[in-house]
C-alpha cells in the first residue's frame, strides 16, 4: 500500500492520510486522483476541487505525472484560510 498524505482542506475533510495499492508501474496523478475521489462523495468534493494540488516526493507535480509505489504522494489546497 502507498500513504496518500493530505493537507490544508483536503486533510481537515479526509483526516492526515490515507492509503492506496499501486501497481509496480505507477498511475499517473490524475487516475489516483479519481479513485481516490471514487472511494465517497466526501473524498470527491475534497479531491475533485480546482484549488486542489498535489505532490510526489515533495515536489508539485501536474496531472500527467506519474507516481509508483513507495513515493510520497500528497494533495493540498492552495488556500488553507487562517
Amino acid at each position: 500500500m502507498t500513504r496518500i498524505l493530505y493537507f490544508g482542506r483536503v486533510g481537515e475533510r479526509l483526516g492526515a492520510e490515507g492509503q492506496l495499492d499501486l501497481p509496480a508501474d505507477g498511475l499517473p496523478v490524475r487516475e489516483i486522483r479519481r479513485l481516490l475521489a471514487a472511494q465517497d462523495e466526501v473524498a470527491a468534493d475534497a479531491l475533485l476541487r480546482p484549488d486542489v494540488r498535489a505532490c510526489v516526493d515533495l515536489v508539485i507535480v501536474g496531472e500527467n505525472a506519474l507516481a509508483r509505489p513507495g513515493q510520497e504522494i500528497a494533495f493540498f489546497s492552495l488556500v488553507s484560510g487562517g
